[in-house]
């Protein structure tokens, strides 16, 4: 009798030692279902707050804006690369330009607003091949503004500056009409356009700008 008391002892035991075990694995299993449901509550909570937040500075030398294509459509920089037009010809900006550049679904530069090192500031808009319209301030004291209207073989461009304000047509890069046309060019102009006029010889740069005229009477020393 002994030794059967004894063994429904343990046997006792034995159950309620089942039970705790259950009570204690069944707190665990809830208490880990609360931390993963902190856990997941707590990064959603996180993921919309970021959405929401706002940096009072952010500084960066290029931002670059890809479509779900991974092709460049946007781009912020201090340090603006050359263009990239049609046909993969690199068109040469003239200067270091930093500001901001736009870009169509094939990759090709169609405009921006940059700022130049030799300090001109200029929007652009652009075709897949040149550039078809611009406008550009100058950094003087006096004033220059510009506006540009250009396809291949004519032109169209409104110009203040120290000699006055103007309306030229050209065709093929050669001015045809200037109104009010500028007849005897300053002092200052004509040595400028002189210089430009050695550097770039038999090109007749200043044809690009003023009238025949003008350009004679300055070419000459009149």
């Amino acid at each position: 009798m002994q030794g059967v008391e004894e063994l429904m002892l343990r046997v006792a035991a034995c159950e309620e030692e089942n039970k705790r075990l259950r009570r204690q694995v069944k707190r665990q299993g809830v208490g880990l279902l609360g931390a993963l449901l902190v856990t997941l509550l707590g990064t959603a909570t996180a993921s919309i707050a970021l959405k929401n937040e706002v940096f009072g500075t952010i500084q960066a030398r290029d931002i670059t804006i890809v479509d779900k294509n991974g092709v460049v459509r946007a781009r912020m920089s201090g340090d603006m690369p050359d263009a990239v037009m049609y046909g993969g010809r690199v068109a040469k900006r003239g200067g270091e330009a930093a500001g901001f550049m736009i870009y169509d679904k094939d990759g090709y530069e169609r405009g921006g607003y940059v700022t130049f090192d030799h300090d001109n500031a200029m929007l652009s808009l652009d075709s897949k091949h040149y550039m078809v319209a611009s406008l550009i301030a100058g950094p003087d004291e006096n004033g220059v503004g510009v506006l540009n209207l250009a396809n291949k073989q004519h032109g169209l461009e409104l110009r203040v500056d120290d000699d006055g304000g103007r309306m030229s047509v050209s065709k093929g890069r050669v001015v045809q009409q200037q109104t009010p046309a500028i007849d005897v060019l300053s002092k200052e102009t004509c040595t400028r356009w002189r210089k430009i006029e050695h550097e770039n010889p038999n090109k007749n740069v200043c044809r690009s700008r003023y009238t025949e005229a003008a350009c004679n009477r300055c070419l000459a020393g009149e």
